[in-house]
């Protein structure tokens, strides 16, 4: 069967103009694109590339005339919940095309997440199958181990030309609808900030650093917060915002947690330019009276407060799952595929505090082997291995 592969919007850089091109050379397969903004446009290939500059009314239409003429048969989307996507998905549901969606991974960071028809608590994971998974005889996934130290600046640089060139074509896509709300000059602006912010807090988080593994190791509950405007948030949760999460989280640790445990909230390292709680928390702890036992940071090492925190809450985030890898009791509050019994606390908020135990060990193993065999692919957007298209291309084709 001839594979008509249209690709919308991916990771910043070029990744899948490059997954394009490799898919491309297969037998009986043709690649399109469909690019939105100006950052598209810069990183995609012009030939069987399209430009969407049209209203965000009529991108149903458009597509659905897009991908009939072109006789499309799989759509591939980096976040399933962004606008355009969202309504890709429902097109490709209606016309019976398979929808694939990339993902940073459930298992950072040497993996990225590819799965049919959506991520997160979109993903079509299933816990009867992962009760039914039998791992033995299974090898370790190739190049699980591999480590991606330079990623971020590879990324940093990727997203400083595709937000630049967003801001260059805005004339031709001036109906365009971003996922982040923020005008270029906010963007820019916040990043400066975010590197400024980084060097002032960098005194305060070494502290903090030494203190979690003397006098504060298991004294403390970690709270991971996520990025404000997180799909994670805003399609994946009960909260309406990062704040409210955060007032929720207080108020019980006030009326709930022993006396003598902290509480840390991290700040999320790609929002730090972005946002700050640190007066918002202020106020709730002049309000519960929590002045001494809250602290918040921003870039202390996340593997340490995770080893040596009494137990981690969190929404969402992979985090939850770096901190089954610790072994650290941990409370989910939103929809993660993670939360499963045996693994993350089923217990109510109020109670976590003093009743919170350890993850099974042999289930969490089981758990990340399923996703290894399942969804996460060896590789990262921003550093290109060949056999990591090759391990993608024999998913979507096959």
């Amino acid at each position: 069967m001839h594979k008509n592969i249209l690709f919308l919007q991916g990771p910043v850089g070029s990744f899948f103009r490059q997954l394009a091109d490799f898919m491309a050379k297969q037998e009986d397969v043709t690649t399109y694109q469909i690019t939105l903004n100006g950052g598209d446009d810069i990183f995609s290939r012009s030939k069987r590339t399209t430009a969407y500059v049209g209203k965000p009314q009529d991108w149903s239409e458009f597509l659905k005339a897009y991908v009939s003429k072109h006789n499309i048969t799989d759509i591939v989307v980096f976040g399933d919940c962004r606008f355009y996507h969202r309504i890709a998905k429902k097109v490709a549901s209606e016309q019976g095309m398979q929808l694939w969606a990339f993902e940073e991974g459930y298992l950072r960071p040497s993996f990225i997440t590819l799965e049919r028809e959506g991520v997160n608590s979109n993903s079509l994971f299933s816990y009867e199958l992962f009760e039914q998974f039998n791992e033995t005889g299974l090898s370790l996934s190739e190049g699980e181990n591999l480590t991606r130290k330079n990623s971020f600046w590879f990324m940093s640089v990727n997203a400083f030309i595709y937000y630049f060139f967003k801001l260059i074509y805005a004339y031709k896509y001036k109906h365009y609808i971003h996922h982040r709300p923020w005008l270029f000059s906010e963007e820019t602006y916040s990043w400066i900030r975010a590197a400024v912010r980084k060097v002032t807090y960098a005194y305060n988080d070494y502290k903090l650093s030494k203190s979690v593994k003397s006098s504060l190791s298991k004294q403390y509950f970690l709270v991971p917060l996520q990025v404000s405007v997180d799909s994670q948030i805003l399609f994946h949760s009960p909260f309406g915002s990062v704040e409210e999460f955060i007032s929720t989280v207080i108020e019980s640790f006030a009326k709930n947690a022993d006396k003598d445990d902290f509480l840390v909230f991290k700040h999320h390292p790609m929002d730090r330019g972005f946002t700050n709680y640190q007066r918002f928390i202020k106020k709730l702890c002049y309000a519960y009276d929590l002045n001494q036992r809250v602290i918040y940071c921003h870039d202390t090492h996340l593997p340490t407060l995770l080893k040596h925190a009494k137990g981690t809450i969190t929404v969402n985030s992979t985090v939850g799952i770096s901190s089954l890898h610790h072994g650290t009791p941990t409370k989910v509050l939103g929809n993660a595929i993670y939360n499963i019994e045996g693994m993350t606390s089923q217990k109510e908020l109020h109670e976590f505090w003093n009743i919170s135990c350890k993850p099974c060990v042999d289930k969490f193993s089981k758990f990340t082997r399923f996703l290894k065999e399942n969804n996460q692919i060896p590789g990262s957007f921003y550093m290109k291995p060949t056999n990591t298209f090759a391990a993608i291309s024999k998913i979507i084709l096959s």
